[in-house]
């Protein structure tokens, strides 16, 4: 049976299977995957189906989702119809829409973290077949943090639950990050799925249309509408959660291998590969995978262009998939991006570089240390403690310039650093931007 199709999104929202958006390189079709866990043999027929349908690229989405890269509307039916026999694609498109579920990757493999895995997959299919949540906005997220080795402290969801050290309960909170969230209180595991659902009906009620996130709605009324739909317990007050140490989970564990690729794009070659090396990949809100078992070949990893180390300087890059993938794109951000990973290993260690390849900055809209916004053909403002599009201290360089200047400013947080002093704090200390770019200038010029 040929899978329903809306019309692909138009640029900005959040695209999915059954709502494809369009780009530069043709349809992006996202992937859902419950649980984020994908059998080995799942993954080389997604493989399969992006060389046959698409243009053969794969991206690992900051919300662990899988994303086939270059469709054609002649090869989105066949496509979507493979990917249902697969089970990877639900029946209605307002259905998928809101199946935005992330949980923690390392559930069932790290000890330590709560089994938030199973609630995952609870929930995804409840929302699927709840149509009164249908209508929550395409952005709407639960976020389920089990803690352990790699928590999702930094994952913003509208809903959160973050499971509670040395307890069976869980914090529930809404609008944020761990820190961000406001708390509700607390409830127990089988209690997970049945109060994500409560608190989606009870936005939709509140919100009436005038809010798209959470965040917004207790901003302007509060928590106390929410918490009085959702009987909860109290918090304890002595439990502390743990942090965002999202590259613990690189390398050769326990049990499991943590590979990363720069900016999550590989090749679906590259994904069959991976596929033999393991009974099951998980997918991570970091752009990379958790190759499950205990002797996955490394060399075969490295061979594929995958990161192990958990301080390689290209961890700290971001850059938007860039000209000929995306129609704004107005530079190749990828490469230059990587061309500043050979000249900036100490600037990365301590902090976040990215490159726009327009002034969206849709890959990373937080200001960095060093931001490229590309302005035109092959054109970049560089700026520093800024976001794309923001205040640049350098207008219209080449890629090569910007490299220059990039070097230049490793330079001088080489020879002017301080002890355990970060390149913004050296920033921040030196006079700011402005000090800090006659600096930079005067090292290139010697």
């Amino acid at each position: 049976m040929t899978a329903a199709i809306n019309p692909p999104r138009v640029r900005g929202a959040c695209p999915g299977a059954l709502v494809p958006m369009e780009v530069a390189d043709g349809l992006l079709v996202r992937l859902r995957i419950p649980g984020g866990t994908l059998p080995a043999t799942t993954a080389r027929a997604v493989a399969d189906l992006t060389r046959r349908h698409g243009n053969g690229l794969v991206d690992l989405s900051q919300r662990a989702n899988l994303q086939i890269r270059g469709v054609t509307n002649a090869l989105l039916g066949p496509l979507l119809d493979a990917l249902r026999d697969l089970g990877l694609v639900n029946g209605d498109p307002a259905a998928e829409r809101v199946r935005n579920v992330l949980c923690s990757p390392t559930c069932g493999l790290d000890p330590e973290c709560a089994p938030v895995r199973p609630l995952a997959r609870a929930l995804d299919e409840a929302l699927a077949n709840r149509p009164d949540l249908w209508t929550l906005p395409a952005k709407f997220s639960v976020v389920l943090n089990g803690g352990g080795r790699a928590p999702l402290a930094d994952a913003v969801g509208d809903i959160r639950f973050d499971a509670l050290p040395g307890t069976t309960l869980f914090r529930v909170a809404v609008g944020g990050d761990q820190d961000d969230a406001a708390t509700l209180g607390a409830c127990r595991a089988d209690a997970v799925a049945e109060t994500a659902l409560t608190l989606g009906r009870a936005f939709l009620d509140l919100s009436a249309g005038r809010h798209k996130r959470l965040a917004t709605l207790v901003a302007a009324e509060g928590t106390a509408g929410l918490a009085r739909r959702v009987p909860l317990a109290p918090l304890p007050t002595d439990i502390a959660l743990p942090g965002s140490a999202p590259h613990r989970l690189l390398g050769r564990q326990p049990a499991w291998t943590g590979v990363a690729f720069p900016f999550g794009g590989l090749h679906a070659d590259t994904l069959a590969t991976l596929a033999h090396l393991t009974p099951t990949l998980r997918l991570t809100p970091w752009r990379a995978l958790l190759l499950e078992g205990d002797g996955v070949d490394a060399d075969a990893i490295h061979a594929l262009g995958g990161v192990l180390a958990p301080d390689d300087p290209r961890l700290a890059l971001s850059a938007c998939s860039g000209r000929g993938a995306c129609d704004s794109g107005l530079t190749d951000a990828r490469g230059d991006a990587l061309a500043l990973a050979q000249v900036a290993p100490r600037l990365l260690a301590g902090g976040h570089i990215h490159v726009s390849a327009c002034a969206k900055g849709c890959a990373h809209p937080a200001p960095a240390l060093v931001i490229l916004t590309a302005r035109g053909d092959q054109a970049y403002d560089v700026g520093l403690l800024a976001p794309a599009g923001g205040a640049a201290q350098w207008r219209g360089v080449t890629p090569a310039r910007a490299t220059s200047l990039v070097a230049a400013l490793e330079a001088v947080y080489t020879h002017r650093m301080r002890a355990d002093e970060d390149p913004a704090a050296l920033i921040t200390r030196l006079g700011g931007p402005a000090a800090v770019a006659a600096l930079v200038e005067a090292t290139v010029v010697a």
